[in-house]
């Protein structure tokens, strides 16, 4: 291309007067005008659904109006210096009443900007209004000659009921949808342009369709063959049959085992298929990768594996550029979930609809008219709880959603949604009958219990798991065990890389299947998506849903006595640090339990104690802790003394902070990539900065999360290397063992602390 940007170079088209966009191979251009008028087209199709379409036309048209800047056009076709374009664009939207817009155009390369304040010199939006206004940006008056812009119509939305002073909230968050349709279309726009084809993405088939392939499936369930069965099949009817409900907010409270996984998917395709105006995707977003790979490889078989976008960091969709192969048209359908169903990972649901970056934010706009399902609700972080029931209810409100929020153990979030104007209906006939049913087990209180008393009876058993709060118990726990007899002794800890617990994992299952001895000391990663069934479990002092969740590993299949499937509740005598949050679940749990003994026999009811331990427990963090960065009420404010030039109202928002502070993963660990045969040519190219995208998923699979201290730790001991300012690899692979993974304890470090 650069060979085309010298005096007198000819394109093999007419070149324009004002160019946007010049082809990789120097050969074709795009016209501004052309580019602003596909991209106003298909961003305002994106936000018809929601009511926002001239509003999202609006911002497609302006833009890229600052192209029409002699700067801008040195720049494209003699390869002059970088030039400021999106400014013009948000300033000449600010002048029609549209300051919301501005924010959109301001941010469609860099990310939605924070409002800032009417004294900014540049970097946020007022700031670069200010330089605008100045003249401090190229000249792009020209556009005045093939584009005309006006005043877009207001979009429309309703005001949930928490934010009715202001609506200043529902704004926030429409601006951040349309933001979306623009930077998609200007993305997809740009693409087609650059190569000469439209997007080969992933054709899918259509809802209706998916829902009549997934009914054929069911047909093999009926009639039902056992107990358990026959309990799945029901709660797969009690979907089907509260599926053609208006859209709304529901709850589907079902224990472990009781077909949670099918009953979802029954509910959310026939629940698509019935509205008046069909829905367009179901949006699957669970806590664990673990769960998520389980229950997108389960769809894929049943719906076809061009229906089902797996989109988390460590799915290989492939290196091929074939629009032909099925990965690479995943991996363009995960860029902006443009896919049928979605199954995918709290942290990229959640984030994204905080988010300001455009990488993040292309999907949000595919969000709008979906069944949005959360597997293992109660998993949301109390300190995010009331930013994503907000979000959610703001789905409902004005996008065409659904939200289904499914667990074990339903947190009350019935009164959060309330306020948000939503009624949380019931899925499941019955969840109390339901749950008492398919109680399998016992809960019993041991009271304190000490490390080798803890050891000696686990020894005792043929088979048991036992589940502790932190890494270093755990690891404690397993020394004591293997000391005394390591035949069918297991570790279980994310200080192993991924593909090492699933091998362990794998290995545990077929000894529990063949009735072989198995003893399993882990951390709380085994409570969701690892289908074990122990006949006894051992479970230390939490939170009464992790309990409930223990208690899902024992006797799972129901193939033995209820009051011969104990799960032991202790308070560890040794004194073991352990994160503050997972202290704070427990002393609530502790709070419930007096009123959860059975007299009669004494065993703790430990389901009927759900409600109230989580109204404790919302009680015990205040209302200030269920927002713990101050959220909401930063993107609910209107402030009347900084308006745009005309003098309107506009809402200040700080978009690009709230992108920072929204991260339900909290900073602070590091990746450790550990070596074997299967990845040495990826840590060789990332060596030498050549590291690809399958590389980088292929490497996440051999990773462990360390904190700072024994990442120092390791580094002093010259036991790892850098590979990227954030990214690690060991060099002493004596410090990875079999049994245990990452063995910090031998370097001194304390990474055995949860």
């Amino acid at each position: 291309m650069e060979g085309f940007r010298e005096e007198g170079a000819r394109f093999a088209n007419a070149a324009p007067k004002y160019v946007a966009h010049v082809s990789e191979d120097g050969e074709r251009v795009e016209s501004v005008e052309t580019h602003l008028r596909q991209v106003a087209q298909l961003a305002s199709t994106f936000a018809e659904d929601f009511g926002a379409a001239s509003w999202a036309y609006a911002a497609g048209i302006a833009h890229d109006i600052g192209k029409f800047s002699p700067a801008f056009q040195r720049r494209i076709l003699h390869d002059g210096p970088k030039v400021d374009h999106s400014t013009a664009g948000a300033a000449e939207l600010s002048k029609y009443a549209a300051g919301m817009l501005s924010y959109c155009v301001a941010g469609h390369h860099g990310g939605l900007p924070n409002g800032g304040t009417v004294l900014d010199d540049g970097g946020t939006l007022l700031g670069r209004l200010n330089a605008a206004e100045r003249n401090a940006i190229p000249d792009y008056s020209s556009y005045r000659s093939e584009i005309t812009l006006s005043c877009p119509d207001a979009p429309r939305f309703s005001v949930i009921p928490s934010d009715n002073e202001s609506g200043a909230f529902s704004t926030s968050f429409m601006t951040r949808m349309v933001f979306s349709c623009l930077v998609d279309a200007d993305f997809l726009c740009t693409e087609a342009f650059m190569n000469n084809v439209g997007r080969q993405g992933v054709e899918g088939d259509s809802l209706e369709v998916l829902r009549d392939r997934m009914e054929e499936h069911f047909q093999s369930f009926y009639p039902p063959r056992t107990w358990v069965n026959g309990i799945r099949c029901s709660l797969l009817d009690d979907c089907l049959a509260a599926s053609s409900q208006q859209p709304g907010v529901f709850s589907l409270t079902a224990p472990t085992g009781s077909g949670k996984t099918w009953g979802l998917l029954r509910f959310a395709l026939n629940h698509a298929c019935s509205q008046p105006k069909p829905m367009r995707r179901v949006v699957c977003a669970i806590p664990y990768t673990s769960i998520i790979e389980q229950n997108a490889q389960e769809y894929r078989k049943v719906l076809g594996a061009e229906n089902v976008l797996e989109h988390h960091s460590s799915f290989d969709y492939g290196e091929s550029d074939d629009p032909k192969d099925l990965g690479y048209r995943l991996r363009l359908a995960a860029e902006n979930w443009d896919a049928p169903v979605v199954v995918t990972t709290n942290v990229q649901l959640f984030e994204s609809l905080y988010a300001s970056k455009t990488s993040r934010c292309r999907k949000l706009h595919n969000i709008a008219n979906s069944v949005i399902l959360l597997d293992e609700a109660q998993m949301i972080p109390v300190k995010y709880l009331k930013p994503c029931v907000k979000a959610l209810s703001e789905l409902v409100n004005n996008y065409g959603c659904s939200v289904v929020l499914c667990t074990a153990t339903q947190p009350c979030l019935d009164g959060f949604f309330a306020d948000e104007g939503h009624e949380v209906r019931e899925i499941a006939a019955n969840p109390a009958a339901l749950a008492k049913t398919l109680s399998r087990v016992r809960y019993q209180s041991d009271g304190t219990v000490a490390d080798d008393l803890l050891a000696q009876s686990l020894l005792g058993q043929h088979q048991a798991l036992c589940i502790v709060n932190s890494r270093k118990q755990a690891r404690a726990l397993y020394d004591m065990l293997a000391e005394q007899n390591k035949d069918g002794v297991f570790h279980l800890t994310t200080m192993m890389h991924p593909l090492h617990r699933q091998e362990k994992i794998t290995e545990i299952k077929a000894l529990l299947d063949a009735d072989q001895r198995c003893i399993v000391v882990a951390t709380c990663l085994v409570e969701a998506g690892v289908d074990f069934d122990f006949p006894v479990v051992y479970r230390a002092i939490s939170g009464v849903d992790s309990l409930v969740q223990a208690g899902g590993r024992c006797n799972r299949e129901g193939k033995r006595e209820k009051d011969d499937s104990i799960v032991h509740v202790f308070a560890p005598a040794d004194d073991y640090v352990v994160p503050a949050e997972v202290e704070q679940r427990a002393a609530v749990a502790q709070s419930v339990m007096p009123s959860l003994l059975s007299v009669s026999d004494g065993y703790l009811e430990v389901e009927d104690a759900v409600p109230a331990y989580f109204n404790r427990l919302y009680k015990a963090k205040g209302e200030r802790e269920l927002d713990a960065k101050n959220i909401v009420p930063r993107m609910s404010q209107l402030d009347p003394r900084r308006a745009p030039r005309d003098g309107s109202p506009i809402c200040v928002f700080p978009f690009s902070d709230i992108g920072n502070d929204f991260k339900l993963i909290e900073e602070g660990s590091f990746p450790l990539v550990i070596p074997c045969e299967e990845n040495e040519g990826a840590i060789e190219r990332a060596r030498s900065g050549l590291l690809t995208r399958g590389d980088q998923r292929l490497l996440s699979r051999y990773t462990v999360s360390i904190y700072l201290n024994d990442l120092k730790a390791l580094d002093e001991a010259g036991a790892i290397e850098s590979l990227s300012a954030s990214t690690y690899v060991l060099l002493d692979r004596q410090s990875y063992r079999d049994d245990v993974g990452l063995d910090i304890a031998r370097e001194g470090g304390d990474a055995l602390f949860c």
